[in-house]
């Protein structure tokens, strides 16, 4: 490995949050997937992350979210910087100054794992080119990928803009669970990647069960296996689907995916629930715009009780008064984070 030299720099990355229609969870060794994901980065809910590196006798690090010292985060960046040293070896003599900032509320089930460590990936990893003397520094997005992926698994799909698979997958050779990788735009439909999403705030409130955890839950899952069929038959499908543009099928699956990963978490031993009866209430209010009143609307969910109101561009118009009529008011200060499918990761 090429040795590092001494540097005095500062970098700044801005990173997505994402959205995975066929979920990632449950996991093996160093955070391979047990089964593939595919997901589409977002464009307004981002994290901005700044690093100063300074040399030092003793490596180390200060981080800060929204300018306030955040200790309950300091493990997972330590963990983080651990397993990241191999490879970015300036880690090892320098003492970082970490600056994050979120569009959106934190660890409350809208991926903000997979912006803040991707962001954090795309800074270490220039910060290491700097270190090496390369005249042109930017990360190779593969290499940000799986470092990414050390921190927070689906924070190897934020590195990409659009749609993205991560996991081993039998109908795209070239997939691995080491990183992700961007599914092809010609094999997109442009309905998919024009894809709005109204993030509802039900409960904008830290969740109270770690994705961490409830990805440990699926070691001795008994429904194990054959939720890891599910996903390979839900991935084969939904690229199909987002080639071929539509969106019944899709809602078909993303809704599925959606339920399956909670069904998961409240048939865990220990079992638990992160959805809110408004979480319920809202779900039942899209299905019945979608089936009575002819609207093209569904929904997704991370681990925690908010929707994402999944509809096309072209249903703009009618969708959104029909969500601030109906769905604000469901949401904690009718909170509604309009958002839809963005370019990636951006140098600050």
């Amino acid at each position: 490995m090429t040795r590092s030299s001494d540097i005095t720099a500062t970098v700044e990355w801005e990173s997505p949050s994402n959205l995975a229609i066929v979920k990632y969870w449950g996991k093996q060794r160093v955070q391979e997937p047990l089964n593939p994901s595919i997901s589409f980065s977002l464009k307004n809910a981002v994290t901005r992350t700044k690093v100063s590196a300074q040399p030092a006798e003793t490596a180390g690090f200060t981080f800060t979210l929204d300018g306030v010292k955040k200790e309950s985060f300091n493990d997972k960046v330590e963990i983080f910087l651990e397993k990241t040293r191999p490879y970015l070896p300036f880690i090892r003599k320098h003492h970082l100054t970490i600056e994050s900032t979120n569009t959106f509320p934190h660890s409350s089930g809208i991926a903000s794992s997979a912006s803040s460590m991707s962001a954090l990936a795309l800074c270490l990893t220039e910060l290491h080119n700097i270190s090496l003397g390369k005249e042109t520094p930017l990360p190779d997005p593969v290499m940000v990928s799986g470092l990414a992926r050390l921190g927070s698994g689906s924070a190897c799909r934020s590195v990409f803009g659009g749609w993205t698979l991560w996991g081993k997958y039998a109908g795209m050779k070239e997939s691995t669970d080491m990183y992700a990788m961007p599914v092809n735009d010609l094999e997109i439909a442009d309905d998919f990647k024009n894809i709005q999403d109204a993030i509802l705030l039900i409960d904008p409130e830290r969740k109270k069960v770690s994705s961490s955890a409830g990805h440990g839950l699926m070691d001795q899952h008994p429904f194990k296996e054959a939720r890891i069929e599910q996903a390979h038959q839900h991935t084969e499908k939904l690229l199909e689907i987002l080639k071929s543009g539509h969106w019944s099928q899709f809602f078909e699956i993303a809704e599925n995916e959606a339920l399956t990963l909670h069904g998961l978490m409240m048939n865990s031993s220990p079992s638990y629930t992160l959805l809110h009866p408004r979480s319920l209430e809202a779900i039942a209010k899209i299905r019945e715009a979608r089936e009575i009143d002819g609207l093209t609307v569904g929904f997704s969910m991370d681990a925690g009780p908010n929707i994402h109101l999944l509809y096309p561009r072209w249903e703009e118009a009618k969708v959104r008064p029909w969500i601030e009529q109906a769905l604000a008011p469901l949401c904690a200060g009718g909170q509604v984070l309009y958002d839809q499918l963005g370019g990636g990761p951006a140098k600050l």
